[in-house]
């Protein structure tokens, strides 16, 4: 009979905590969420972690919002949060993570925007409702802005006024058409001058009769106008 034992004492923390909300981005459009949690420990057996913050704390028992009132669960390196929705803006979630024998690493947190809001085109115009494909007549200009900075537009012929932004047919430029496509850095606010062309018309939407044109926007969060 052995008249020893080994017994080995470990009084360092987890190394390196680190959440990472939907992979780093800076929107999200939805409240529940993705989180990559990591430790720079090779050897996670036994380990714990701990998360709160700008929750929806009916969600999830375990995380709350506040670290007191949150739990200490299983470590795993993902991890589905739901955000408080109450209110776009920017959303902090917080995690500490323990060891085996519960030895508590540091703080580590991440931010996201929260951006559920869906921009709103408004359109003046057009000068004129009817063209056709003779010179002198076969243009019919507009303009429209949109209430928060955006990324994307699109023009289309659409079937229905409530018709989302992947249906229909954006106009084309080939014979005059202008501005009824574009990506870029967008200002709210800022009217873009468009131009309808009566044979671009006609190739989105073959056959004489009322088209119904409508705008769409994508603002930053990567939420299209209804």
């Amino acid at each position: 009979m052995a008249n020893f034992f080994y017994l080995t004492l470990d009084t360092t923390a987890p190394a390196n905590p680190s959440i990472s909300i939907e992979g780093g981005a800076t929107y999200s459009t939805q409240a529940l969420v993705d989180c990559l949690i990591n430790t720079s420990d090779s050897d996670t057996t036994g380990y714990q972690m701990k998360i709160w913050g700008d929750v929806d704390t009916s969600y999830d028992s375990d995380v709350q919002d506040s670290e007191s009132n949150s739990s200490w669960i299983t470590f795993q390196e993902l991890k589905q949060v739901r955000l408080d929705d109450t209110e776009d803006g920017s959303k902090t979630l917080y995690v500490r993570i323990r060891d085996d024998v519960h030895n508590v690493s540091g703080q580590a947190s991440d931010s996201i925007i929260l951006d559920k809001t869906k921009p709103e085109v408004t359109i003046s115009g057009p000068d004129v409702d009817k063209i056709s494909k003779v010179n002198g007549k076969n243009e019919s200009n507009f303009s429209f802005s949109v209430d928060q900075e955006f990324s994307e537009y699109k023009v289309k012929v659409v079937s229905s006024t409530g018709a989302a932004h992947d249906t229909g047919t954006t106009i084309g430029t080939s014979n005059g058409s202008s501005n009824m496509s574009n990506t870029g850095e967008f200002e709210k606010d800022s009217p873009i001058n468009c131009t309808i062309n009566g044979t671009d018309l006609e190739n989105a939407s073959a056959g004489d009769g009322e088209k119904i044109i409508k705008v769409f926007a994508k603002d930053l969060a990567g939420n299209w106008s209804a």
